[in-house]
């Protein structure tokens, strides 16, 4: 569990589904998140690396956030410092569901490495 903005949220993935005529109409969504320790700008710098890793271009970037994309997926890390960590959160967006995880999984695996 983490606390975000005296909010708790229980840490996990979050599946969204759609209906199939939705599907056709808006892209998957995937999204995780959790906190490390590590600096808002160390966070920003290996979300950066990690969309060259994995083949995205990043098309967006400030001290907060990289947004990536490539092939038939999109991917938006954001980072927000709390103290000494910093609360990581990573959606992957895509027409295909699995392209969608596989987008999200393999970006937060590199920004966020093990716990």
């Amino acid at each position: 569990m983490t606390q975000f903005y005296g909010r708790t949220f229980w840490l996990g993935v979050v599946t969204v589904l759609a209906t199939t005529e939705a599907t056709a109409q808006s892209p998957m969504l995937h999204w995780g998140w959790d906190s490390r320790t590590m600096s808002q700008p160390e966070c920003v710098r290996r979300a950066q690396w990690a969309m060259g890793e994995k083949g995205l271009r990043v098309v967006a970037a400030n001290n907060s956030a990289v947004a990536g994309s490539g092939g038939n997926v999109s991917v938006l890390v954001t980072c927000k410092a709390e103290g000494s960590e910093t609360f990581i959160t990573v959606v992957g967006a895509s027409p295909d569901s699995g392209a969608a995880e596989r987008g999200r999984n393999d970006i937060r695996s590199l920004v966020m490495g093990p716990k």
